[in-house]
């Protein structure tokens, strides 16, 4: 379909578009496999390229592009490790931004990764690897590069020792981890904002530097992502 509608490219983070002002932006990423949708986003046309609508209260990635990070994380060339990879819907349009990089999608259910690899098929840039975060060395054969970029979703009461094990085990030097906590996976009780400082003292502890921490609650209830980089 076309609509007609005011369509710019993100000031910051390249293959990225946006539509509208302040609350009412809306994102989208350039459709890697013209005419097919993923799990039912609108599909548009402008100048002469087709986009997939990006919403942000279905993907806190998203979330965090909307909410305007410092600076442009996504690089389109880079190899990335996605934990909690589910059934696409997020890793599909980090395909479309890394349309010359890797992505290896890491998932633990086998429901949600016979899902990623039916909905992901005709993406040569996703390779789906069926394991879990927990132990990063059990699926160390299915990846062939460094890794640039490791991005965790894993709603686990132990969030942040997952990704630091799997940065300390694949991310390259200078490589940048984005990490989405879910407060209430790791304690109901606690005050969020307690609960976010403590698992960033564990990322600083095990020597990465801190970012930032993008506040997301607007889109997705009780999580912040936090944003390290590997500098030792």
């Amino acid at each position: 379909m076309v609509d007609n509608i005011e369509i710019r490219e993100h000031p910051k983070f390249k293959g990225i578009y946006t539509s509208g002002h302040n609350a009412r932006t809306r994102l989208y990423t350039k459709n890697l496999v013209p005419g097919k949708s993923v799990y039912g986003e609108r599909l548009i046309f402008h100048g002469g390229i087709e986009l997939r609508e990006w919403d942000p209260r279905r993907s806190k990635l998203a979330a965090m592009v909307i909410q305007r990070p410092i600076m442009n994380y996504l690089e389109d060339k880079a190899a990335c490790l996605y934990l909690g990879a589910a059934s696409g819907t997020t890793i599909s349009h980090l395909s479309d931004i890394m349309q010359i990089g890797v992505i290896y999608g890491v998932e633990f259910a086998e429901r949600s990764i016979r899902q990623l690899i039916q909905n992901t098929s005709e993406r040569s840039n996703i390779i789906p690897i069926l394991g879990d975060a927990n132990y990063p060395s059990e699926y160390a054969n299915s990846i062939f590069t460094r890794i640039d970029l490791l991005y965790q979703d894993v709603a686990q009461p132990n969030q942040a020792e997952i990704a630091i094990e799997n940065s300390n085990y694949y991310l390259a030097e200078n490589g940048i981890g984005i990490l989405a906590i879910k407060s209430q996976s790791i304690d109901s009780v606690v005050p969020p904002e307690q609960i976010y400082e403590q698992e960033k003292k564990k990322i600083e502890n095990a020597g990465y530097h801190l970012l930032e921490t993008i506040d997301i609650h607007k889109y997705a209830s009780n999580h912040v992502i936090i944003v390290f980089k590997k500098n030792f």
